[in-house]
This record gives structure tokens, sequence and C-alpha cells, in this order.
């Protein structure tokens, strides 16, 4: 019964079965016959991990089709792939938008003047990417969705010009410009959420907007849109934090002009159109806060999908907030799927592990979304093209039941090596690391599992279970700590020391120097199936020394055998 209770949990995104059911539903005015959703999704800028930056000119049809290509059998069913960039060039034979590099002579981006001049290449023999994509991940099964970035991002031609990233429109309009904000989430904002970003509450911006939408819906074979209403996955407003009331309505109506030429394609081409919108997973309060009328865009049929992104950047965040989504379109057609981009940004490995993502994809599962996916633009974490270790990663994530046995790695929210918070519209009550402690401070850092590992521990599936916390500049003969587990301190008897002060690996020093403390958790420190809480107190400080302590890193790993008394590897000679 338990390990039922188990699957359910993970299960929350109906299975296939069920899926086909649902995929009758249709949004506001819809004509096509049904088709099947996206569940597992992957997310490509077009750029980075492709040939316009990788591949040296001249490009053929079968060198664009590669972004398709790699996704073939791969566990993945839906490609969403970005138009263009943030100053509204496009990578694609557009009648109604500047292609990148058009508008300029000299540049100053090596990379950027080789995408370029291999996309100019490309449509001058007479190849459209766009054509290409489309027709490349119909021939192999594929949804194909294109990404269109909502948010404009203005600038200087003296300054950016040769980066080729910016359209006419953008320079030739200043005055759509946001402009400086005295709202105090306005100060210190995310890389392109200045005061350059432009203002939807100008008819201009909207229609320029829509004009790019209806011809990636109605000029191509597509299977709809991703409005991507962040800026490189970072959300703000795009007005003043003062007009957001006032952008929720025109948003809206904007929306629901897509929504008509998406009716309207489907109409024409006989094949359904998808209308997907990329937001934050935050609260009602949080949309509002910027201008989204989410309630008011599921309410009215107007989108068929959310695709929620975590609010915090430059960090693994395995747990986002799915409650305000899930909520809002229960009892509607509209989709929920959960967007996994992460940094890990340590010094052995920059990309989430393969045990951390499923981790999140199982948590997504749980909160109740219908899908997960990959939205990072590049994910390349060895390297491109992927590796088999990227083909295993990707296997699982649509399958609730595998993810349940999956090794895995639940990570407290933890900020890459030398980044630091942007400015952030949202409420954020819970601490993220690193976190300096004095003598006598605690910190309560929780970390969220929906493994049912007491279950499997009495069918003898679980091979370990160990809580690992990194601390930067301790030296434990000097100075005590106390760790505890949901609310129990954990012994002496169960904790495995790790040096991290001067060691010198493959790649250097290891840096920051101090401590892992590692607990073997089996069998008495079971975990909760849901919130956790690491509690770390700091009793005695060194006095000889003023460098920070610091809670650096937390992780919970499970591993699973295939079976009980079941090794993978029985003899190691």
């Amino acid at each position: 019964m338990r390990r039922r209770n188990l699957l359910k949990a993970l299960g929350a995104a109906a299975p296939p079965a069920m899926l086909a059911a649902q995929d009758g539903s249709r949004a506001q005015g819809s004509s096509a016959p049904p088709g099947p959703e996206p569940k597992v999704f992957f997310y490509d800028d077009g750029r980075h991990a492709a040939g316009l930056y990788q591949f040296a000119p001249l490009l053929t049809a079968s060198d664009v089709a590669f972004t398709v290509d790699q996704l073939v059998s791969a566990g993945v069913d839906t490609l969403f792939y970005s138009a263009g960039t943030e100053g509204g060039v496009v990578q694609y034979e557009s009648r109604v938008a500047q292609r990148w590099g058009e508008n300029v002579d000299v540049w100053t981006h090596e990379i950027f003047y080789r995408a370029s001049r291999t996309l100019h290449q490309l449509i001058a023999d007479g190849i459209d990417p766009m054509k290409v994509l489309c027709s490349r991940a119909r021939e192999k099964g594929i949804l194909f969705l294109p990404t269109l970035a909502v948010g404009l991002v203005g600038g200087d031609r003296k300054e950016d010009l040769g980066l080729g990233r910016k359209s006419d429109f953008v320079y030739d309009n200043p005055r759509f410009q946001v402009g400086p904000d005295s709202d105090p989430r306005a100060r210190n904002p995310a890389r392109f959420l200045g005061p350059n970003r432009f203002s939807f509450l100008h008819d201009d911006v909207r229609r320029e907007r829509l004009r790019v939408a209806e011809e990636l819906l109605t000029r191509y074979e597509t299977d709809g849109i991703e409005l991507d209403l962040s800026i490189d996955n970072d959300f703000g407003p795009l007005c003043k934090y003062s007009e957001a009331q006032r952008l929720a309505p025109a948003m809206t109506a904007w929306i629901a002009e897509v929504r008509a030429a998406a009716n309207k394609a489907e109409r024409t081409q006989g094949r359904r159109k998808r209308v997907y919108v990329r937001i934050p997973a935050t609260t009602e309060d949080g949309w509002r806060s910027i201008g989204f009328d989410v309630p008011a865009w599921v309410q009215r049929k107007l989108i068929d999908g959310l695709v929620c992104v975590s609010t915090y950047r430059n960090l693994v965040d395995q747990d986002i907030d799915l409650a305000a989504a899930t909520r809002v379109t229960k009892g509607t057609p509209c989709r929920v799927l959960a967007g996994f981009d992460g940094n890990l940004g340590r010094q052995i490995e920059s990309s989430p592990l393969p045990e951390m993502i499923w981790a999140a994809a199982a948590n997504a599962y749980s909160s109740g979304a219908h899908g997960f996916g990959l939205c990072e633009g590049m994910w390349a974490p060895n390297g491109w093209p992927w590796t088999p270790e990227e083909y295993a990663t990707l296997r699982l994530l649509g399958h609730p039941d595998l993810l349940a046995t999956a090794n895995k790695i639940h990570h407290a929210r933890s900020m890459a090596r030398g980044s630091t918070a942007a400015a952030s519209p949202f409420q954020r009550a819970e601490p993220v690391l690193p976190v300096t402690l004095e003598q006598g401070q605690s910190i309560e850092v929780p970390i969220r599992i929906v493994d049912n590992v007491a279950e499997m521990q009495a069918r003898e599936r679980v091979s370990a279970m160990k809580l690992r916390v990194r601390f930067g500049n301790l030296e434990p003969s000097l100075n005590e700590v106390r760790v505890e587990w949901n609310g129990r301190a954990l012994p002496e008897s169960i904790t495995r020391r790790i040096d991290l002060h001067f060691r010198v690996i493959d790649r250097g020093p290891i840096h920051p120097y101090g401590y892992i403390h590692e607990y073997a958790l089996l069998p008495d420190f079971l975990p909760e199936v849901g919130r956790n809480v690491v509690k770390v107190t700091l009793i005695r400080r060194d006095p000889k020394i003023r460098v920070p302590f610091e809670v650096h890193d937390a992780d919970c790993v499970i591993e699973y055998r295939l079976h009980r008394h079941f090794e993978k590897r029985p003899l190691t000679y």
C-alpha cells in the first residue's frame, strides 16, 4: 500500500493513457484535431549548442536539422526553440523582423559575426532554418514550438550595434524604454532587466511583438508557440513596478490576440496550434506584482500551458513553487510544466548532476506538474554534442514511476561560486546558502524529498542515504558544530569527516577551505516525505581566526539497489 502511495505521489502527472484522454480538451476557439501535449520538453536557444556558433561556415540544411536530430529517441517529446534574441532580431527568414546582423557593417564580436554570416548564407542558399526545423520535427514525431521573447531590451548604437543582437526598432525608439525606476525592487537588476528594457504598455511595442508571433504561427507549420515572459529566464515587470496594474489588462489583451492568431492558423493549416507561456514559479500575488494576470489567461482559455521556471538564479532549484499554478489550472485543460535550469557552479561540476535533475523532476511531479523539461538555452554538462550520460539523464524525465527509485541528490539552494543574488520582485522566506554564522547562531536549511525511503528500506532497496554538509573555514579540532536532522541532533557515531583544507586535486587546490561532515542516516534518521530541515548551529568558534565560518552546501544523497541483496559491482577484483 505504501509503495502505491509513493507512486501516486510521484505520478501526479497523468500517465500516457490518461494524457491521451486529456488531449481532447481545447483552448478558446480551437478547431484543429486534438493531438499530444508537451510532457518532456527541451529548450534550445538555437545558437550556443548549434551550428550558428559551433560549425564553421558554410552550413547545410542537415546541419540545421541536428538541433532536432539530437532529441530523437532521447525521451524528449517537445522542442522549444528560440526565434531570436532579447534585442528583437531573429534567426530565421522573417518577413516582419530584422535578421541577426542585418543592420551591422562592422562587428565587435567574432562569434556573433559568424552566427550572422551563417544565417544569411543559409537564407541566400534557399534554406530557412525555421522551415527546416518544422519539417524535421514533424518527420521525427517531435512537437516544435518556437519561443518568442516577449520582452525587448533597448540599447545605444555606439555601444551595441557591433554585436548584431538588436534591431533598428529598439535603437530608433528609446522612448519605449522603461527608464529609471525608484522602486527598491528595481535596484541591482538582473542582466536584462535594467532601465533599457522596453515597456509593454506601448501599443507599438505590443504590435511589433504580435507581428512576429503571428508569423511563427501562420507562416510556418509549427505546433504552436511559447511566449517567454522572462528575459533570459529572469522575471520582472515589462514596465515600471508602479505600473504593473496597468500592464495586466494590456498583457492579457495581447495574449488574446496571439490566441486568435493561433486559432486562425489552426483553421488554415489544419494542425494544432498550442500557446504556452513561460512564467515565474511563484504565488498569485507574485504574478500580480509584475503585471501577469495568470488566472485570467487560464479562465478565458487563452493558453494551453504554463511553463513555470524558478525565481532564483545562479543556483540549482529543485523545489520550484507550483502551488499557485496547479491551483489556478485545476479543472481546466491548461497544463503545468516545470522548467529546470540551474547553475551548480562548483569547482568540479558547473552543471547539475543527473541525480540532481532526477530529484528536481520527482519533486515537480509530486507537486502536480504535468511535465518537466530543461530550459537553459544550452545544456551541455559534458560538452556538445551530448555524451551517453545526457541521454541517460533525459530518458527518465517523463516517467515518475522510474524516477521513484532513481538515485538522487537532493541539494539545498546554494549560489554558484562567485555569484550574487539580483534583486527580485518576489518574497523569499527561506535561506539561500552560503550563510555565514557567528558563534551561537543557527541556520535552518530546508530540503524537499519525495522518496518514501522507509518503504524502500523495508524492502532492502536502499543502498545508502547520506546527509552531507559542507562548511567553509572550519577546523573541527578548534571549533564545535551541531547538526540536526528534523529536530534530532546527529551523533558522532554516524559522522564521517572529509578534509577540504589545502588539498590539491587535478583542477588545483580545493576552494573554499573547510570540511564536509557526512552523516549515515540509515537506519535511524529516515527523511519525511516532503519538507525536511537541516539545522546547523555554531556552538564554539576559535577566537584566534577572523575568516568567516560558512554553511556552504547541504545535500541528502539517496542511492538505490535494483533489488534486495543486488549490488551492481559485487566484486572489486
